[in-house]
């Protein structure tokens, strides 16, 4: 936990990496004598996906690179895309050139494209390359590089990475099983706390539901959760050994709710993903509450809770709410003729009313 290292066969290359929560720490190990070169694709996708209006600055004085890139990934294209800000440092200087699709120039010091790459060469064997991002700009950005990595080495970014899964991981203590089962089981309680994603720069900002600047107080702002999954499993376990982190999610779910119009199903970025279906989000406030959970605006989630449940959404909200609710409502079920899923709708909205009713309670 905490470390990733891939070693490229052919080219004969040691790639380790590293990470606070904001910030990517990378170190390449060239072979002697070799040509040491590093491609930074700016407009870089996975999958079958997008990426646009690529920009980047090169402050070679600094031994940096700044810019922002629009990316329109299997969800975020659903809002838009998500505008990603960036500023990567390096221990050493380099020379550069740019691709911006239809031409490579060396010397280059910025530009933009929809198509764009860098091509970095360096003198020494290994490079050390230190990233912070944001959402919010290119200064935060810059600020939580400063912030979490500052004149730090990779070890010792490395080794508070390793303290701070450590005391995630040590959490739960278990007993007997072999040695593969404990692998299997702290394998999971890993990944299980991977997501939700902190979404607020260190200084507090991030981008809110409503696309404006927001500012947190006395929490994290945490996004990407996949409710409709979650609520069944991820969450249960939270309350019982990351009630901070519950609590935390819960206000962000609230604030989601007040700057986008509804609770969201499956939060992605900073906006409504509309994933699966059902309001999730219901249980996920409820069974917290009803745990010892309640430093949030509880009023205002029940107001939110009872919005959707009661009727359906404005049609100017992004958010779907609940398919198929003036049916249910009428008939106490999802008719069949009132669109597909109706059994598992049905089930659904059953047990979010249920929810409800124990928080309403």
């Amino acid at each position: 936990p905490g470390y990733y290292e891939n070693y490229l066969k052919d080219e004969n290359i040691l790639c380790q990496f590293t990470a606070t929560e904001r910030c990517g720490v990378h170190r390449y190990i060239f072979p002697k004598g070799s040509d040491k070169n590093i491609i930074l694709k700016i407009t870089n996708t996975i999958g079958d996906f997008k990426a646009n209006d690529g920009q980047v600055k090169i402050l070679s004085k600094n031994k940096e690179i700044e810019g922002s890139v629009r990316t329109y990934g299997s969800f975020a294209r659903r809002n838009d895309g998500i505008q990603v800000y960036f500023v990567t440092r390096f221990d050493q200087p380099f020379s550069f050139g740019i691709w911006d699709g239809q031409v490579f120039r060396e010397g280059l010091d910025r530009a933009k494209s929809d198509s764009l790459k860098l091509n970095l060469n360096f003198k020494n064997e290994t490079v050390n390359v230190k990233v912070g991002i944001s959402y919010v700009s290119i200064e935060n950005a810059r600020l939580n590089l400063d912030s979490e990595t500052g004149p730090s080495t990779f070890e010792e970014i490395l080794c508070t990475a390793k303290n701070k899964w450590e005391s995630k991981l040590t959490l739960i203590e278990i007993e007997g099983g072999t040695h593969d089962e404990k692998i299997v089981f702290y394998s999971a309680l890993y990944r299980s706390f991977q997501m939700p994603t902190t979404f607020n720069d260190v200084n507090g900002q991030y981008i809110g539901f409503d696309n404006k600047v927001q500012q947190t107080s006395n929490y994290i702002y945490y996004t990407d959760m996949s409710l409709w999954d979650t609520f069944r499993t991820v969450h249960p376990l939270y309350n019982l050994i990351a009630q901070k982190e519950q609590r935390d999610m819960l206000v962000s779910l609230v604030n989601m709710a007040e700057q986008g119009g509804s609770l969201p199903r499956w939060p992605m970025g900073h906006g409504y993903s509309n994933s699966m279906l059902g309001s999730p989000a219901d249980m996920v406030i409820a069974e917290s509450y009803l745990k010892g959970i309640r430093d949030f605006d509880v009023e205002l989630a029940y107001k939110y809770m009872k919005k959707t449940a009661l009727g359906p959404l404005p049609k100017n909200t992004r958010a779907s709410g609940r398919r198929g609710i003036s049916g249910y409502l009428e008939y106490g079920y999802c008719p069949t003729e009132f669109g597909d899923r109706a059994v598992s709708q049905t089930l659904e909205y059953a047990w979010a009313d249920h929810s409800i009713s124990l928080f309403a309670k």
